[in-house]
């Protein structure tokens, strides 16, 4: 039996929500997906791990004790750097 128009919104809408749902949780650069949860601000990761000022992990990330591969710039927003949201040391 063929679907209603009805039914056919209804699943078109359902499916739309479940894709703006997911769109969400994620950032997509340059076709990777980055898991918001996963990645931060200076400022959020100082909060988080409490860290007396964002200065210190801008040292980090260019003394390299916080990887390339573990941060990210958002040129569409402003140069805005994100950094996974892992603990790092400074062990010198």
């Amino acid at each position: 039996m063929a679907k209603s128009k009805s039914d056919e919104l209804t699943t078109l809408l359902s499916e739309s929500r479940e894709a703006i749902e997911e769109a969400k949780n994620y950032l997509s650069k340059n076709g990777k997906k980055y898991e918001l949860h996963d990645w931060i601000t200076i400022a959020e990761y100082c909060k988080r791990f409490n860290i007396p000022n964002t200065q210190t992990v801008s040292n980090w990330i260019k003394r390299g004790i916080i990887s390339e591969e573990n941060t990210i710039v958002i040129e569409e927003y402003n140069n805005i750097r994100l950094i996974k949201a892992i603990p790092y040391h400074d062990h010198s």
